[in-house]
């Protein structure tokens, strides 16, 4: 991610595709979105500096299967397991091509929190739900719904798994027993 999308991501919680979730939405709306140009561009130009982390995933956008699967998609046939739930429930906000409406909802593909070795963040935010930061310069708030009442922990891992393996996304799978984990520690 360019330090321009970075100190933007600080200032108003959207940047590069990416919107700010769970406790990094405190962040930006009590502490970042108040921090001068120089100061963003000093913390962007130091996260820059940083040697990256070894994600579990990789990002091919140009990938034939990735290409294919927009395809397919966008034709309605979704045979993949947890593609018809991605179709029913994710493909309105985030696209059928992984990548979102710029400032509103976050793109999919490519998206490091997607792509984590980690997957606590992103079960607990289907199953949660979430807003993005009310910031004086960023576009309008929007929620993610929780989903813990229409999903059962195995369509969410089936739903998840296809996120992570879709649009050029290459991960490991998310498991039922990945979900029912986060499900049990948070109750629900």
């Amino acid at each position: 991610m360019p330090a321009q999308d970075i100190a933007a991501f600080l200032r108003s919680g959207h940047g590069g595709g990416l919107v700010t979730f769970g406790s990094m939405v405190q962040v930006v709306e009590d502490s970042t979105q108040y921090l001068s140009e120089d100061d963003l561009a000093a913390i962007a130009a130091y996260l820059k500096s940083l040697p990256p982390r070894e994600s579990a995933g990789l990002y091919d956008m140009h990938s034939r299967a990735a290409q294919q699967t927009v395809r397919a998609l966008r034709t309605g046939d979704v045979e993949r397991p947890g593609a018809g739930i991605f179709q029913s429930y994710c493909a309105r906000c985030h696209q059928s091509d992984g990548l979102g409406v710029f400032k509103k909802y976050p793109r999919l593909a490519g998206n490091p929190a997607v792509l984590a070795p980690q997957t606590t963040s992103l079960v607990r935010l289907l199953v949660e739900g979430g807003a993005s930061p009310h910031t004086q310069q960023g576009p309008l708030s929007r929620k993610m719904p929780s989903f813990a009442d229409q999903l059962t922990s195995e369509e969410m891992a089936q739903v998840l798994t296809f996120i992570r393996n879709t649009w050029g996304n290459a991960a490991p799978p998310v498991t039922t027993r990945d979900v029912t984990g986060v499900r049990d520690a948070i109750h629900k």
